[in-house]
C-alpha cells in the first residue's frame, strides 16, 4: 500500500501499507499497545495500522460461524448470490504506462477476476477529485476493455487517508460531491466502491456521513454496484461492527482487508501479512477467520461478505525469522510497494528458504539478510495460500475476495498474459473454478 490517499466508491475499498485497514470510515488508532495494533486501512495505506470502529464486536475467533446467513448477494450484479465469488482487483493509477508504470491495462489476466476497480478518485474536499489519480484515458480504456471482456468496472474513491476529504466533500458540497460520483457512473462505470479511511471526526459521526451518502447514491443510481472496504479486527481490540449489519440491505459487497495485518508493534511478535487462520495467540491477534466471525455476528451477511488478499508481501529485520517470535528490535522494513510478489520472487526467494505454515495457511522466507531490504523473515501470499483461501471462502459461503492490488502481481517478463499474472492465474483456479 502506498501513502496515496484515496477513496473507493463501489462501496468498497482495499487497503494498504505497512500498517493496516482500518473497518469503518472512522478514526484508525495507531499502533497498538496491549498486543497489537489495529486494523488495516484502504487501498492504500500511510502506515501504521488503523482501528476498525469503536467498541467490542461479540463474535470469537475461530471460524466464520456465528454471524448473520447469507443473504441474496448483490442485487446489481455485484455480489455473489450463493453462486460463483466475486473477485475485484484493484487497478492503481500509477501501473498505468501513461503515469509512467509498466502494466498495460491490456496485460491484464481478465479470466482472474468478476470485477475490476479504478484506484483512485481522491475527494478534493470541496465536491470534486484531486488532480494526479486516475486519469481519463486510462479509465476509458479500462471501463471499454472491463466490459468487453464481460467483467464489472468500479471507480474506487478515496483510500489511505482520505477521511478528511471525504468529510469535508459531505459537510461543505454534498450536492456537488453526489454529482460528481453520479458522473462516474455516467461515464460507464458501473458502480462505485467507498474506501473512506481516518478523518477528523468521531467514527459515528463519519458512518454518519457514510450512511447519507450510500443512501443518495442509492437514490439516483438504483441499479448501480456499491461496495464498501472495511478493516480486519484485532482480538485484543475488538471494534462495533454493528453498523456494517445495519447498512448490508444498501450494500452489494463489503470487503475485508486482510492484508497487512502484521507489524513490528508494541506487544506482538512476529506473524503473517495474511494468515487465513488466527494461532489463538494474543501477541498475534489477527485471522481472516476470526475477523470474518465478529462480522457475521454483527449481522453482515456471508453472501455479501469478501475478505481480502494481497499480492505483495511483509520484510521483517533481525533478528526475527519466522513467525511467532519476539521481536527484540526487529522492523518491517518493507511492505506495499516495495515486496511486490515478482520482487520477491527474483530478488529473495530461494526452495531452501522457503517455509509453509498450514495451520495459518500461509508462506514464508527466512533469510539471512544479505539482500536489498535486509530482511531476515518475508511473509507474502503465494498460489498455494490463495488456493487456501479460495477453498475456505466456499466453504463458508462467503461472497469473494478483493486483490490489493493485480500490479504488484505482474511479471513483465512472462511469456503469455498468464505467465505474466501468475497470482491472478491463482485466484481463478481458486475462487472462479
Amino acid at each position: 500500500m502506498k501513502t496515496r490517499v484515496a477513496l473507493a466508491l463501489v462501496v468498497a475499498t482495499a487497503c494498504a501499507g505497512v500498517g493496516a485497514c482500518s473497518s469503518s470510515g472512522g478514526n484508525g488508532g495507531g499502533g497498538g499497545d496491549d498486543g497489537g495494533s489495529g486494523s488495516s486501512s484502504g487501498s492504500t495505506s500511510s502506515g501504521s495500522s488503523g482501528g476498525s470502529s469503536g467498541g467490542s464486536s461479540g463474535g470469537s475467533s475461530g471460524g466464520s460461524s456465528g454471524g448473520s446467513g447469507s443473504s441474496s448477494g448483490g442485487t446489481n450484479d455485484g455480489g455473489s448470490g450463493g453462486g460463483t465469488p466475486w473477485v475485484m482487483g484493484y487497478y492503481a493509477s500509477w501501473h498505468s504506462p501513461a503515469n509512467g508504470g509498466n502494466y498495460a491495462v491490456s496485460s491484464i489476466d481478465w479470466d482472474g477476476l468478476t470485477h475490476i476497480a479504478a484506484a483512485f478518485y481522491v475527494p478534493d474536499g470541496t465536491g470534486g477529485w484531486a488532480s494526479g489519480y486516475f486519469d481519463t484515458a486510462t479509465a476509458t480504456s479500462l471501463i471499454t476493455a472491463s466490459h468487453a471482456h464481460g467483467k464489472k468496472v468500479l471507480a474506487s474513491i478515496g483510500g489511505a487517508g482520505s477521511g478528511p476529504v471525504f468529510e469535508q466533500s459531505m459537510q461543505s458540497a454534498m450536492s456537488t460531491f453526489v454529482t460528481n460520483l453520479e458522473a462516474l457512473i455516467s461515464m460507464g462505470y458501473d458502480g462505485l466502491d467507498i474506501d473512506w479511511e481516518g478523518g477528523n471526526l468521531t467514527t459515528q459521526q463519519d458512518q454518519t456521513l457514510q450512511q447519507s451518502l450510500v443512501s443518495a447514491l442509492r437514490q439516483k443510481s438504483p441499479s448501480a454496484i456499491i461496495t464498501l472496504t472495511a478493516g480486519y479486527e484485532n482480538e485484543n481490540s475488538l471494534d462495533d461492527l454493528s453498523w456494517y449489519g445495519t447498512m448490508a440491505s444498501q450494500l452489494d459487497q463489503i470487503n475485508l482487508m486482510t492484508y497487512g495485518m502484521a507489524g513490528a508493534w508494541q506487544g506482538w511478535q512476529s506473524w503473517h501479512s495474511s494468515p487465513l487462520h488466527w494461532n489463538m495467540v494474543s501477541s498475534t491477534p489477527t485471522g481472516i477467520d476470526s475477523s470474518v466471525a465478529h462480522y457475521l455476528a454483527a449481522h453482515v451477511p456471508a453472501s455479501k461478505l469478501g475478505i481480502g488478499i494481497g499480492f505483495y508481501g511483509v520484510c521483517y529485520s533481525s533478528p526475527v525469522t519466522a513467525p511467532v517470535q519476539v521481536l527484540g528490535g526487529s522492523q518491517v522494513k518493507a511492505s506495499d510497494g516495495t515486496m511486490s510478489y515478482p520482487n520477491i520472487m527474483s530478488s529473495y526467494y530461494a526452495a531452501s528458504a522457503y517455509h509453509y505454515d498450514s495451520a495459518a495457511e500461509a508462506p514464508y522466507l527466512t533469510l539471512s539478510g544479505s539482500n536489498a531490504q535486509g530482511c531476515t523473515y518475508v511473509s507474502y501470499e503465494d498460489p498455494t495460500s490463495i488456493a487456501a483461501k479460495g477453498a475456505w471462502v466456499k466453504a463458508q459461503g462467503l461472497g469473494g475476495a478483493i486483490i490489493w492490488e493485480i500490479g504488484e502481481g505482474f511479471v513483465p517478463s512472462g511469456a503469455t498474459v498468464q505467465a505474466q499474472n501468475p497470482l491472478l492465474e491463482a485466484t481463478k483456479t481458486a475462487f472462479l473454478h
